[in-house]
This record gives structure tokens, sequence and C-alpha cells, in this order.
């Protein structure tokens, strides 16, 4: 039997990188899953996994509770909601215009708040459910021209406590995932075009105790844990998975 047999799913933002890989566990682990993502070139990938593909741009609330009625709908309710979807902006805050402000915060912080605000209702009508944030290991600790991205994801840590207390009597538990550095198609991008990659590389692995980048993987199996009956007396937490990033 797997961790999640007859667990009814929501993912958003799960069509490539950590997301991808939660997905893949979630299926492995027994659980019916709906994938919300804007990247409609994943649908043949995420289909392939054995999940249900709906178009979702998470910035864009309408559009979640649009999603998440057809996941419902689709499943007969959900039990587990992991906000996943999200983007990087460096700019320091000369750099950063209002305008990309806002657009990076409606996906990385209301975006989170908009997916469990939708999924909230059928979860406290049953009486149980899972709420998984994707955080950071950079809602403890600082980049340079993080700007927006160091407010969004310590704002999320702030919204899972909030919906910890508010709904944890209800049956609801809600807790943030911290990954560290992972080695995703967003860390492959930005080593397109430097003369040395490989020492870039080595860079970010030197930050972290274990000396290298995660792998998808290792953080799919923290989001398969707080989905999971396992995590049943935690909730309001955060789960850092980040090599000791932020230990040293």
């Amino acid at each position: 039997m797997g961790r999640l047999d007859g667990k009814r799913a929501f993912v958003t933002g799960g069509g490539s990188g950590i997301g991808e890989a939660i997905v893949r566990r979630f299926v492995e682990e027994g659980a019916q899953v709906v994938v919300a993502e804007l990247d409609l070139g994943t649908r043949e990938k995420v289909e392939a996994m054995g999940a249900v593909f709906e178009p979702c741009d998470v910035g864009e609330p309408e559009q979640i509770d649009r999603a998440v009625a057809r996941a419902s709908e689709t499943f007969g309710g959900l039990d587990i909601a992991v906000a996943n979807a999200g983007y990087e902006l460096v700019r320091d805050a000369l750099e950063l215009t209002i305008e990309e402000w806002d657009r990076h915060h409606a996906v990385m912080l209301r975006g989170v708040f908009a997916t469990f605000r939708s999924v909230l209702p059928g979860m406290v009508e049953q009486g149980s459910g899972s709420l998984v944030a994707i955080a950071s290991q950079l809602s403890f600790v600082a980049l340079p021209r993080f700007t927006s991205y160091l407010a969004a994801k310590s704002g999320v840590l702030g919204l899972v406590r909030a919906i910890a207390i508010d709904f944890g009597a209800r049956g609801v538990r809600c807790n943030a995932l911290c990954p560290g550095p992972t080695m995703t198609p967003l860390i492959e991008r930005q080593l397109v075009g430097l003369p040395d990659p490989d020492a870039q590389l080595g860079l970010w692995a030197a930050d972290t105790i274990l000396g290298r980048l995660g792998r998808p993987e290792e953080i799919a199996a923290g989001a398969v844990f707080l989905a999971s009956d396992e995590s049943s007396y935690m909730t309001g937490a955060s789960l850092v998975i980040d090599g000791g990033y932020i230990a040293r």
C-alpha cells in the first residue's frame, strides 16, 4: 500500500522541477492528483505520470477557483493541496518596479493564499485536509537582490501559521516545506551561457554543509511526509530540506 492511498491531491506548478517530482511521488504513493499548471507544454508529461492536467495561472484567483472546482468534481473532494507554483525575480529595491513586485507577489504569496482559500471549504466540511506551502531556505536567510522573493517566501511562513491556528480545530493541517538549492530546470537555465557552469555549481554547493545541490526527489519525499498521515501531529511548522544551508 502507498502512503497516500485513497488521497486526492491538488498541486500547483506541477509540470516541472520540484512540482513535477512531487506529483510523480504522489502518484507512486497511491494518490489521485490534479496538476494546476500554466505551461501548457507540460500537459503530455503530466498525463503520462498518471495525473490530471488543469490549465491555470495562479496569479489569477478565478482560475484557481475554477481548477479547484474541477478537481473536486473529478475526485469528489480533496484531501491534499500543495501550493508550489512560483518563479525567481532577481532585483534589488531600486531595480524592482512596483509592477514587477505586484505580479511576483500575485503568484508567490497571494497565489498560495488563493489556493488554500479555495480548497479550505471542502476540507472543513469533510473535517480533514493537509495543506503544504512550498517556501524556501530563503524564508530564513537572505541573498543579494532577492528583494521580492525574500519578502514573499517569508510571508508564506506567516500565512502557514495563520491558517494552521485558524483551522486546526476543524481538522485541517497546514505546513511549509522549505527546500534549499535544488537541481531543477530553473537552475539549469541559469547556467546557460556562463563561461564555467561547473564552477558556478561548485559555488552554490559550497553554501551547503553537504557540499551539493539537492535533487527534486529529495524535496518530494518531504512533501509526501507532510501530505500523509505520518505528519498527523504537525501543523504550523516548517520542514527545511536544504543540505544544511541555513545551519552554516
